[in-house]
């Protein structure tokens, strides 16, 4: 696939999930803007992301010039702001977004959307995991929230696509 442009909460939880090496498999680019670089940072220092960071040799900070005006994060957090703003200026880029109001923007803006759950399905349908409910457990137990009507969609989707 092409490039993707991460918000921080699909990072942290792929981290804790020990997935997180799943995107540059799934990806060609994988890029944050500084705002998400910085929350990573702001973490604790024992969250696995924030530990993986310095080591993400695939994962590239971009500087969104000229910056984004604070006003364009008022609807949404800076985070997600910056990430509909970076897709916006790199129409290559797919957004990777977990929060409802970001994922609506970015889809009112016409960009191809994934969440966390998607990233995990298409990572299932390319064999790159065995097992797609044994990687959402982990997502789970890694803090992502999802309902089991959600889950059951994304199953019968990989089993029409299976």
């Amino acid at each position: 696939m092409s490039g993707i442009v991460s918000n921080t909460s699909p990072l942290i939880v792929l981290a804790k999930a020990d997935l997180l090496a799943l995107l540059p498999k799934l990806f060609t680019e994988i890029a944050v803007p500084h705002a998400v670089r910085d929350e990573i940072m702001a973490g604790p220092e024992t969250d696995p992301m924030r530990r993986s960071l310095p080591d993400c040799s695939w994962l590239r900070v971009v500087t969104l010039d000229p910056p984004l005006s604070p006003l364009a994060a008022l609807q949404l957090g800076r985070g997600e702001a910056e990430v509909i703003e970076c897709a916006q200026r790199n129409t290559r880029w797919a957004v990777l977004l977990d929060d409802r109001a970001g994922r609506r923007t970015a889809r009112a803006l016409g960009m191809q959307v994934f969440g966390t759950l998607s990233v995990v399905a298409v990572a299932s349908q390319q064999g790159h995991i065995e097992s797609f409910d044994t990687a959402v457990e982990r997502l789970r137990s890694a803090g992502l929230y999802a309902s089991d009507q959600l889950l059951q969609e994304v199953r019968q989707g990989l089993q029409r696509k299976g």
